[in-house]
């Protein structure tokens, strides 16, 4: 059985910047945190979906093992352009996220369940049962700024989403 987190870092770890160092914006702890409990009570492993996996995956591997972040980075989704050159699409801008999610997963037969993490919602309808969007959360306790991170409600979700399918 293979769990895969699809993770967007930018409204979801990384809201307001908690400092820098290296690789850019430190993230929440609290959001770190809930990342943690995810993976532990998940074994999922993670695809970055963000837009920092233009950075490689091998800058995100070493950012995740430099900040000691829970989990392990296994790679990270195509991109609008990767799809376009390969003739799935005529224009960049036809292109959403969750066809590059769909595009990976398409590659990866052994996923048996995945949740997508991310504060945007431009995921496919096929995908609405696997998506916690990490934005307009101003009711949860621990959200940032107006409504955005993986506050604890977010993750109990994402639990329920990886361990139920």
């Amino acid at each position: 059985m293979t769990k895969i987190i699809f993770l967007d870092i930018d409204g979801v770890l990384n809201v307001i910047s908690q400092g820098h160092d290296e690789y850019g914006s430190l993230f929440h702890k609290h959001f770190e945190d809930n990342l943690k409990c995810i993976i532990d009570n998940t074994q999922a492993k993670i695809v970055i979906s963000s837009t920092w996996r233009f950075n490689g995956l091998s800058e995100m591997q070493a950012m995740w093992k430099h900040r000691g972040l829970a989990g392990e980075v296994i790679d990270v989704t195509p991109d609008c352009a990767q799809l376009v050159n390969a003739g799935k699409f005529k224009h960049y801008d036809k292109v959403e996220r969750g066809h590059e999610i769909q595009e990976w997963l398409d590659e990866h037969l052994e996923v048996t369940n995945y949740v997508i993490l991310d504060d945007d919602n431009d995921m496919l309808f096929t995908q609405s049962e696997n998506f916690v969007r990490c934005s307009n959360n101003r009711s949860h306790e621990d959200c940032v700024d107006i409504g955005y991170g993986l506050t604890k409600k977010c993750a109990e979700l994402a639990i329920h989403i990886l361990n139920n399918n």
